[in-house]
């Protein structure tokens, strides 16, 4: 039997957006506790600066954060306020 080596890891350079991004919602842990749902929640808003989805509202909607502590519309500003603070906006 032969082993392989392991595939190489390549990390993003912080000054990526993507990096930001899962940053950003990250520092969102005292709102969305589990940090499975803040993972499902920055690759849904990366689908939504992708065009994959069409709102912010509904990558929150399709992410389904199940540990949050406020409803979707509430978590819709916070996100909204944490991606203006970080410098993250939309290019189509």
């Amino acid at each position: 039997m032969t082993t392989k080596l392991p595939a190489e890891i390549n990390y993003a350079d912080a000054e990526k957006q993507i990096k930001k991004l899962y940053s950003a919602i990250d520092e969102l842990e005292d709102i969305i506790s589990v940090s499975n749902d803040r993972n499902r929640l920055s690759f849904c808003l990366n689908m939504y600066f992708s065009n994959e989805t069409d709102s912010i509202l509904n990558a929150i909607i399709q992410a389904q954060p199940r540990s949050s502590t406020v409803n979707y519309n509430e978590l819709e500003k916070l996100v909204l306020k944490k991606l203006e603070e970080k410098g993250i906006v939309k290019t189509d």
